[in-house]
C-alpha cells in the first residue's frame, strides 16, 4: 500500500511541475486554441520575451509570428493569455502587450489584471 501511495504522488508531482513548466517560444503551439483560450501561450511568453525575438519587428512581422492580435490600435497589440471566471465572472486576466512606434516594436511586457476588493 505504501508503494501506491508513493507511486501515485511522485505521479502527481510529474504532473504538476510538467503544466507549469516554461516552454520554448512555438509558433504553432502560441496559436492553438480556440479564439478564446489559448492552453500555451502562459508557459511560452516568458521565453518570448527573454529572448527578444519581438524586438525591433515592424507590424506585418509580429502578425507573422504572434498572428492576429485580439486587440490592436496604431500603439500597441494585445495578445490574451490566460484568463480565470468564478462563477460566469472574470476574475483575472492576463495579457502580452506588445507596445509600437510607427508600426515597430518598442518593448513587449505582461500585464495581469485583478478584481479589485471591495
Amino acid at each position: 500500500m505504501l508503494n501506491k501511495t508513493l507511486i501515485f504522488s511522485y505521479l502527481v508531482a510529474v504532473c504538476l511541475t510538467a503544466c507549469s513548466r516554461k516552454q520554448k517560444f512555438d509558433r504553432d503551439k502560441w496559436d492553438d486554441g480556440d479564439g478564446i483560450t489559448f492552453a500555451y501561450r502562459p508557459a511560452l511568453v516568458d521565453d518570448l520575451i527573454a529572448s527578444k525575438q519581438l524586438n525591433n519587428l515592424k507590424y506585418q512581422q509580429v502578425i507573422h509570428l504572434l498572428h492576429r492580435p485580439q486587440l490592436s490600435s496604431k500603439d500597441s497589440m494585445v495578445y490574451d493569455l490566460d484568463r480565470k471566471y468564478d462563477k460566469g465572472v472574470l476574475t483575472y486576466t492576463q495579457t502580452l502587450v506588445v507596445f509600437l512606434k510607427d508600426s515597430v516594436v518598442t518593448k513587449a511586457e505582461v500585464h495581469e489584471t485583478h478584481p479589485k476588493k471591495k
